[in-house]
């Protein structure tokens, strides 16, 4: 039996797209192991969001070579670099975004009888994804229109096109049989899904009709498409988590401009302060980029002061990465690598206070956790709001939902008795 092992670098839709490959080669008889091990073919399924991930994919591919016969790059950074990228990996085969939906077929076209050709019946419905944790990613939407000046998705991922809702709800409910309780829904941008008259909404209720489905989690979801909406059944619902993740990218608004972001900090302001105010303790999560070119001392410092002020839980900060092709690459006024990480850095340790500070509320408080892993000395899960909570106390298993009481928080942890 050949046996291919997978590297998935950067989002989430990236790991849900993966573990469908993982079952599609298993459905044409291939055994998947961990990466790192010997192996008859690896797939690096690579990320162009910045140039960090890009060198990530090429030094993994690279690495790859020491244990596997064949090495296959697919995904956002291959789309956009082609044979070029794949000379720089060092791998045996590109496969574009199109035709990684079969990438056993296009494996077996490129090497022949090397490899074992998929059963007929290959894209027909199979195997569930193979999902290496207990909240399983599933792709709903793909593609992105919004033309960002910054990103690169839009040309590695194509214009929004959506899964059908069927197909979608039939997936979870396979998924829920097989003993899954949460669900994470994820897209290029989320709240853009459309299969005819139906949208995100509608898949929500949807899955919060299935007995199976216990949570329902959103990944980002883009100010200004349908994140109210969202906020009014959540402040009601029992099934989707109490959790936003909200990309802001600057708190100023000649940056925002300059970025092509479709929203005023004001719009952005009243949106949060809707949504907390509808539901307590809602967990808040986004995305700041530091260092887009314009961005002087005064609008980092409007910045700063307006995460200050939101009541944020989860900060995810990164330097602005020059992606070539986009209009912001050829923007007067380029940050200094150096400017760009010392912001990042102070804005990344603003996080963790805030993400201390969000923390703290549930002390003495109830929290419902799924569990990810367990050992004889306790337990590690996640509760709604996503906070990583400890329970410290054997005799829990993954999968399992219950309801602990908060007495300690440590490094933004939620700590269990």
């Amino acid at each position: 039996m050949k046996r291919v092992a997978f590297k998935t670098v950067g989002c989430r839709l990236n790991q849900a797209e993966s573990a469908g490959i993982a079952a599609d080669f298993e459905n044409a008889g291939y055994r998947v192991v961990p990466f790192g091990e010997a192996c008859d073919l690896c797939i690096i399924h690579t990320c162009a969001i910045t140039g960090r991930a890009e060198q990530k994919c090429q030094m993994y591919a690279r690495n790859a070579r020491q244990q596997a016969t064949r090495v296959v790059v697919t995904g956002c950074a291959a789309a956009i670099g082609g044979e070029k990228f794949r000379e720089k990996c060092g791998a045996d085969l590109c496969v574009s975004q199109d035709d990684k939906t079969s990438l056993p077929l296009q494996v077996h076209k490129a090497f022949g009888d090397e490899f074992p050709a998929p059963p007929a019946n290959h894209e027909n419905p199979h195997l569930l994804p193979r999902f290496e944790t207990t909240r399983p990613l599933i792709k709903v939407q793909d593609g992105c229109a919004f033309r960002c000046t910054y990103c690169i998705v839009p040309d590695a991922r194509g214009k929004p096109h959506s899964r059908p809702f069927n197909e979608i709800v039939d997936e979870i409910r396979k998924l829920g049989d097989a003993g899954f309780k949460e669900i994470v829904l994820t897209g290029a941008n989320l709240g853009c899904y459309h299969d005819g008259s139906r949208e995100l909404m509608d898949i929500i209720r949807a899955v919060e009709k299935l007995d199976t489905i216990h949570r329902i989690r959103l990944s980002s979801i883009e100010v200004t498409t349908t994140e109210r909406a969202i906020v009014e059944h959540m402040a009601g619902s029992t099934k989707l988590c109490a959790y936003l993740h909200l990309p802001l990218q600057s708190g100023d608004d000649g940056i925002l401009k300059r970025m092509g972001r479709r929203y005023s900090t004001r719009e952005y302001r009243d949106l949060v302060e809707y949504a907390a105010g509808k539901i307590p303790r809602l967990g808040l999560g986004t995305d700041i980029m530091t260092g887009f070119p314009g961005e002087d001392d005064a609008a980092f410092g409007n910045t700063l002061e307006f995460v200050e002020t939101l009541p944020f839980s989860n900060l995810h900060v990164f330097p602005y990465s020059k992606r070539p092709g986009t209009p912001a690459a050829t923007m007067p006024d380029q940050v200094a690598t150096a400017v760009k990480k010392a912001r990042a850095k102070q804005l990344a340790a603003l996080g963790q206070t805030k993400r201390e500070i969000f923390a703290r509320q549930f002390i003495g408080h109830d929290v419902e956790v799924l569990i990810e892993s367990a050992t004889d000395k306790g337990a590690t899960g996640w509760s709604r709001e996503r906070m990583e909570t400890i329970v410290r106390r054997p005799g829990f298993q993954a999968s399992q939902i219950l309801t602990v009481r908060v007495s300690a928080v440590q490094n933004g942890q939620l700590l269990a008795d």
